[in-house]
């Protein structure tokens, strides 16, 4: 638990790590993450996910897009919406609005490798 005094919290290694909203600050930890972004983003789906990615990484993103989707049914999907907004669902919204592409996971997956690679790259050189 963190000392309530703010000599200690402004001593806590934690404070330094960076955070998902501090994403103009990236770019300095993370060399070249919006090039890679970019990569990523021009690349077919067939490519992102055979070419690119292991077997484990394709097997994460696809845990992660299951657990955030309704474990990748449509059906369930379906269901959900109409607990929600009844039989006349389809004129409110669309499944594409409660369901993410598989992809946008492939993508997460491979970010997260990619500062990983360059955290493992830093603690190698300061070991040094």
């Amino acid at each position: 638990m963190l000392d309530p005094t703010e000599d200690q919290r402004t001593n806590d290694d934690d404070c330094q790590e960076l955070g998902p909203s501090d994403g103009f600050f990236h770019d300095e930890q993370y060399p070249f993450i919006k090039e890679f972004s970019e990569l990523l983003a021009t690349v077919s789906t067939n490519v992102l996910k055979f070419t690119l990615m292991t077997f484990q990484q394709r097997l994460l993103a696809k845990a992660l897009w299951e657990a955030q989707n309704y474990g990748g049914s449509e059906s369930k999907c379906i269901a959900h919406l109409k607990e929600i907004y009844g039989s006349q669902w389809r004129s409110v919204t669309t499944i594409k609005d409660h369901m993410e592409p598989e992809r946008v996971y492939c993508e997460y997956v491979l970010i997260l490798d990619h500062q990983q690679q360059w955290n493992k790259a830093k603690n190698k050189l300061k070991s040094q």
